[in-house]
């Protein structure tokens, strides 16, 4: 295991979700096939959304294969039984019904009919995986092994069994559950957690959110009538057995408004005047049963639709087990082409995972997928630690530049140092070595919005929770023309081992005793934030080496030279107390999964060792692997007293120690599991069988313990004992101490006990082979070898940062060996933010690399006898500095992919009304979000030195006037020009909240500007409606910006496009994109010109001669990243102030800073007389805004 052994004490039940549905195909091409893993998978609910937002449009076509997973088996079979429900005849007459079994602590009789008959139905098809495949359900509801189908199966038969009780015993069950359900409520004055389901209105939604779950969780159901109705008595056995027992044991903060989008609640809908706080409970709840109708109806549609003979074009896929085991074991599948894996199933489980082979197997017509361009992990990065994701995922995502990993948690106070916590390093660095990168740290911006969680940390008492959700893509991907997504990177080994040395100490940096000391002198808010308190520990050396195992697959390096220089800096440590107590454990994993093995550990050595010391341990052994497994059995009577004392100690980390007179090793990466075993043989040839006690720990078995060591500790002393303890952390220490010692040991045998203590070759239950034997994960690869063009990496001097990439490029083409020989100087030009080209004349050389770099501070070397150029590049990541393609669209076989846009169904988005200003507050305020405060403080004239800056203040203005909070009337449309030239007019003729973002978006058709004789006559003829100096808003910006605007249209009209690109598109053709940066040109294809115009002709109808000539686009807000920088801080002024209106390019915007007020003329404004920039319409309005232009007012 990757991660940790938890004690297993309090656990919860997570039924139903705690976030609003993503639409999970969001970052793919429209007609891409969607192989989808879900790790952590929850409810159905991301699937019900996904599923609906494909169904109609481009994307109707789109297969969708979705491989879900989840350590809580309860969830998977609440998951089935509603599926198979809607798969029926007649699903849609019981939607209600459905809806009250998932949803419901209580259930009516006909509710519970239904559902108890579904169990009984599904017992009968699921005796093995060959009748449930070939049952009804079986075309499209697959089971990834036949363990889970066993477990999913005995609890359909636990729920039946609530109905066959005696009458005795069904009053004792509704009595314990109602005690639960009544045990379990939280008893805070206020909680407001499902607001955050309604985005940038979640401030209208405080109230009715703890209005609500006051309701849920007395009545037991999703209703506004604070009163459960006498005939819903019967408790939901659904929610009645899970892994906590057989008891109800949901979680206490569960609401199920948390699953929908409850923006569509409280924005104004089109014909309403209605204000967001003007909206009721009743309203609330109807819009979620409404989201919740139109879900089923899709799902029900695709599978009614599809016959069971031919391969389903939807299929879901469930696994009971752990989300690390099951990412080791899709990739061992995919590359031992096998079935049986050596990764068990879950902690505390001894089962290997095999997967069905009539799905998994390498002869099967339509195998199931093991590697997927979507992985979503849900929250697992707060439970299991983001490096194990990254490090289990990287090798099962699919190679193509729409490959997402998607990865979500909670920060606290801090948001932007939490990332690079989580990432125990720099964000580029870890992303050059292992290979993912989140998307918006290169581009600087997202379009997904989490400023609600800011505003709800910054406006309620207890706010030290902000969710964040970020996409990750393959490094480099964001280059059109990089055809190597595993590309070469080269790292001198004193730099690597530099940096995989921070990386260990940051991992484990719970055992650095002065780092706790310092934290303790902190205040108790900051010690609660840091998790130091919380006793949560996510890595151990096993992890860490599976970190180094994915960069030896990726980087070039002399890894000897590195690995003996990380040994030499871990070893001559001192910051880590205990780091040498784990050295052992450390190269033991190093050697097991083939990464490296130190001196002593070798096969030579050991059997050196072996026959000079004879160890009494090894008496019987002929011959001495370089590790062996030991297992250590626990009776019930020594550990069950001890259940209540762990069980109150959080979640405590266990390991396991080898101990004598003079040494201590101790063993992090350990197995666990309550059984007995069974010993078969002895010495070398010696096996064990562990038989699992099903009922765990609840039950009368063994604790048995098993892990690896190097055979060579067992010798270095005589008289050794074996010992299973806790690891000490502020959270484990304080509660435990008293009852376990200062060394928490939990119990210890000698290691010459063999009715305890038993040394073997293979682990427990293993087939006969050796551990070397396995080591096809990491050490049956070959290490990268150097490709066409290598990169070589440079960090800084203390190995945290990269700061520069160097690339040698050979000359071949004749024209350019002429030119070097002759003594020519070679230029470096930008292409773009991730490739230069090296210019000789009339010809030139690209070279592309992995992230942005700086091609105006390049350094060249020149060979000119040996021709090639050396160029040294300095990386470009500093905030701020970004170039104009920052939008990147990627050519991807036939189609187009998306970089750091994700594409949007607008039909599905819901319009809000503009007509009543009052009811619109919220726009301005989660508009001016976009703005980090560093950039708030930057003054803002034509151009602000950052090209995305001024995007987003052109966007700000843009969103504000179509709105009309900036200037009433909203504009018919926009020109963007730069001087007097316009190159496009955009025309907005919806807003619509883009609820799976929490973020709305402008439903915008642009006309670039073209000497096309057709688009000039038909703009003739509509010119006195257009140009007018009311219905024409004019946003002027400089070189860049209009750059940038040009890569945005060619992004914002492919991101929401319904029509397929034609064989003779411009894209494909002129083999660029966009297609031009002149102003008098059309930088977008002309394949989706006049598509689905008949909603524009509707808005517009004096616009109808444009219709044929305008393209669908979607404009979104670009919002700054609160995990790199603070945003919505005090000095952000007041973020619902009217945005400022670009200027054009001759002149500084003639707008009131404060109110917004537009002047007519030069003299109309007054202007700050110490900053020479901003101006105001009255000396009232410049005391209003002086408290927050005071801190950015600079003289010139």
């Amino acid at each position: 295991m990757a991660h940790p052994v938890l004690w297993r004490g309090k656990t919860f039940f997570y039924p139903i979700g705690n976030t609003p549905a993503v639409c999970l195909t969001q970052d793919l091409c429209p007609t891409e096939k969607a192989d989808i893993l879900l790790l952590g998978c929850g409810d159905p609910r991301h699937i019900f959304y996904t599923v609906y937002t494909n169904s109609t449009g481009l994307q109707a076509s789109r297969k969708l294969d979705f491989t879900c997973c989840d350590l809580e088996s309860a969830v998977i079979a609440r998951n089935v039984i509603l599926f198979t429900l809607l798969a029926d005849e007649g699903a849609m007459q019981k939607v209600s019904q459905i809806w009250n079994i998932f949803f419901h602590f209580y259930l009516d009789k006909a509710s519970h009919d239904l559902l108890i008959s579904q169990c009984r139905k599904l017992i009968q098809l699921s005796s093995d995986l060959d009748s449930w495949n070939n049952g009804p359900y079986g075309h499209f509801l697959r089971m990834c092994t036949g363990d889970t189908l066993v477990e999913l199966r005995r609890l359909w038969r636990l729920y039946v069994k609530t109905t066959t009780c005696t009458p005795s015993e069904t009053k004792a069950f509704k009595s314990a559950y109602a005690a639960d359900v009544e045990a379990s409520k939280v008893k805070s004055a206020f909680v407001y957690t499902s607001s955050r389901a309604a985005g940038p209105l979640s401030i209208y939604a405080l109230q009715i959110a703890n209005d609500h779950y006051n309701i849920y969780w007395d009545t037991g159901t999703c209703s506004a009538v604070p009163k459960r109705p006498s005939e819903v008595s019967y408790p939901n056995a659904t929610l009645a057995y899970s892994m906590a027992g057989d008891k109800f044991a949901v979680h206490y903060g569960t609401d199920p408004l948390s699953c929908f989008h409850l923006a569509e609640a409280f924005a104004p809908a089109i014909g309403s005047a209605r204000n967001p706080d003007q909206v009721t409970l009743k309203d609330v709840v109807s819009v979620c049963k409404t989201q919740f109708s139109r879900w089923c109806t899709s799902v029900s549609k695709i599978l009614r639709s599809q016959g069971s003979s031919s391969p389903s074009p939807f299929i879901i896929r469930y696994f009971v087990g752990d989300a690390l085991s099951l990412c080791q074991a899709l990739n061992y599948s995919h590359t031992a082409k096998s079935t049986s894996t050596p990764y068990t199933v879950a902690p505390w489980e001894t089962a290997c995972i095999a997967f069905d082979p009539e799905a998994y197997g390498s002869g099967t017509q339509s195998p199931a997928p093991t590697m997927f361009n979507v992985i979503d992990t849900s929250n697992l990065l707060d439970h299991i630690g983001v490096l194990n994701i990254l490090a289990v995922t990287f090798p099962i995502l699919q190679r193509t530049p729409s490959a997402t990993l998607y990865t979500e948690g909670l920060s606290g106070n801090s948001p932007e140092d939490t990332l690079p916590r989580q990432l125990c390093g720099d964000i580029a660095t870890t992303g050059l070595l292992l290979g993912l990168i989140p998307v918006s740290f290169v581009s600087q911006f997202t379009n997904r919005s989490n400023m609600h969680e800011l505003l709800l940390q910054a406006t309620t008492e207890d706010g030290d929770q902000n969710h964040e959700r970020l996409a990750w893509k393959l490094l480099g991907c964001a280059e059109k023309l990089l055809t190597d997504l595993d590309c070469t990177i080269d790292i001198a080994p004193e730099q690597l081992a530099g940096a995989f040395f921070k990386i260990y100490l940051n991992m484990f940096s719970n055992e650095n005793v002065e780092q706790k000391l310092a934290i303790v002198k902190q205040s108790l808010d900051s010690i609660a934030s840091s998790g130091i308190m919380s006793g949560i520990i996510h890595y151990h050396r096993r992890s860490f080496v599976e970190i180094l195992g994915v960069v030896k697959r990726r980087v070039i390096t002399d890894w000897d030279s590195t690995m003996n220089m990380l040994q030499d800096k871990i070893q001559n440590d001192r910051t880590l107390m205990t780091g040498m107590n784990f050295y052992q454990d450390l190269c033991c994993q190093l050697h097991l999964l083939g990464v490296f093995d130190v001196d002593w550990l070798s096969l030579q050595k050991v059997q050196e060792v072996h026959r000079v010391e004879r160890p009494f341990v090894f008496r019987d052994w002929k011959t001495l692997p370089q590790t062996v497994c030991v297992v250590l059995c626990i009776p019930r009577a020594r550990i069950q007293p001890l259940f209540p004392a762990l069980d109150q100690a959080g979640t405590p980390v266990l390991q396991c120690d080898v101990r004598g007179a003079v040494t201590l090793n101790t063993f992090s990466c350990i197995n666990t599991v309550f059984g007995t075993v069974k010993i078969n043989g002895k010495g070398d040839r010696k096996t064990a069988a562990i038989e699992e006690d099903t009922t765990r720990r609840y039950g009368t078995s063994p604790l048995v313990v098993w892990f690896w060591v190097p055979s060579i500790v067992l010798m270095n002393e005589h008289r050794l004992s074996i010992g299973l303890s806790v690891l000490s952390t502020p959270a484990t220490c304080m509660p435990l101490v008293m009852r376990l010692g200062f060394d928490l040991s939990l119990f210890r045998a000698d290691m010459g006990d063999e009715q305890l203590v038993h040394i073997l070759r293979q682990r427990p239950n293993a087939v006969p082979e050796s551990p070397e034997e396995k080591r096809i994960q990491i050490g049956g690869r070959s290490m990268k070898t150097p490709g066409p063009v290598t990169i070589f990496v440079t960090l800084d001097k203390e190995c945290k940062k990269p700061l520069s990439f160097t690339t040698r490029m050979d000359i071949i083409e004749p024209d350019m060996k002429a030119s070097l020989t002759s003594g020519a100087t070679p230029t470096v030009d930008q292409v773009s933010m991730h490739s230069i080209a090296i210019v000789l004349g009339d010809k030139s050389l690209q070279s592309h690399f992995l992230l942005p770099i700086d091609a105006k501070k390049a350094k060249l070397r020149i060979a000119r006898k040996s021709l090639y150029i050396e160029v040294i590049l300095p990386l470009k990541l500093a905030l701020g500095e970004t170039g104009a393609d920052m939008f990147p669209v990627i050519p991807k076989g036939g189609d187009l992919a998306l970089w750091n846009m994700h594409r949007v169904n607008l039909d599905q988005c819901m319009p809000f009304s503009i007509a009543n200003r009052k009811a619109l507050d919220w726009v301005n305020a989660h508009v001016a979000l976009m703005l980090s405060d560093r950039e708030r403080c930057i003054p803002h004239g034509l151009m602000t030195g950052s090209t995305l800056l001024d995007v987003k203040y052109t966007i700000h203005s843009m969103f504000g006037h179509a709105s009309g909070t900036a200037s009433g009337k909203p504009p018919l449309c926009y020109a963007l020009q730069e001087g007097q030239k316009i190159f496009a007019m955009l025309y907005i003729t919806d807003l619509r909240l883009d609820v799976g973002t929490h973020s709305i978006v402008a439903d915008a058709w642009v006309m670039p500007s073209s000497p096309s004789f057709a688009k000039v006559k038909a703009f003739n003829k509509v010119s006195g409606h257009v140009l007018s100096d009311s219905n024409m808003k004019q946003l002027g910006m400089g070189v860049e910006e209009r750059k940038a605007w040009v890569h945005l249209l060619v992004a914002a009209t492919e991101r929401c496009r319904t029509w397929e690109h034609k064989t003779n598109c411009e894209y494909r053709v002129q083999g660029a994109i966009p297609l031009t940066f002149d102003p008098e040109e059309s930088p977008i294809c002309s394949c989706g010109a006049g598509v689905g115009a008949e909603a524009f002709v509707k808005k517009y109808p004096m616009l109808r001669p444009l219709a044929p000539h305008v393209t669908r686009a979607a404009i979104s807000p670009l919002f700054a990243l609160s995990y790199m920088e603070k945003v919505g801080g005090p000095e952000a002024a007041v973020t619902t102030k009217t945005p400022p209106t670009p200027a054009s390019a001759v002149a500084v915007p003639h707008v009131c800073a404060a109110c917004g007020k537009e002047g007519s003329g030069s003299g109309s404004l007054l202007i700050c007389s110490r900053c020479k920039v901003v101006r105001y319409c009255s000396a009232d309005c410049q005391r209003d805004d002086w408290k927050g232009h005071k801190k950015r007012c600079v003289a010139p």
